[in-house]
């Protein structure tokens, strides 16, 4: 617990993204590819990639994090800590990059259509 802490909750200058896998997992494995693939791309940013895998050791450690299935990720802020954490199965994945590239490129979407915005705004009037 103490090493993943210091390497991932206490990280102050780059996103950290935590991949929890079990090597068993078929899901796990057919997502890998798309999982090296996002690290390669965000190799010359400031983003730093973890895998922890499910073993007896830590198993502790997913359970304490409230990782409920694997393939599962968790994406840490290095202001904010924990922002995100989602499946990252195949059928997740593009949705899981999409999120981690809105925190490296520092925007997020916002819906196109004015009445949805108009609404959200007038609720706070």
């Amino acid at each position: 617990i103490h090493d993943y802490k210091d390497f991932v909750v206490d990280e102050k200058e780059q996103i950290v993204v935590v991949r929890f896998f079990a090597s068993w997992c078929r899901s796990c494995k057919a997502s890998k590819p798309m999982f090296n693939k996002l690290v390669g791309t965000f190799s010359d940013s400031s983003v730093k990639f973890v895998e922890v895998p499910l073993t007896k050791e830590t198993a502790y450690l997913q359970e304490g994090l409230g990782v409920p299935s694997v393939p599962y990720a968790h994406i840490y802020h290095p202001e904010v800590g924990l922002v995100e954490e989602m499946k990252v199965s195949k059928p997740h994945f593009r949705e899981f990059s999409q999120k981690l590239n809105s925190y490296v490129v520092g925007s997020c979407d916002l819906p196109d259509d004015d009445q949805t915005l108009d609404k959200a705004i007038g609720a706070f009037e």
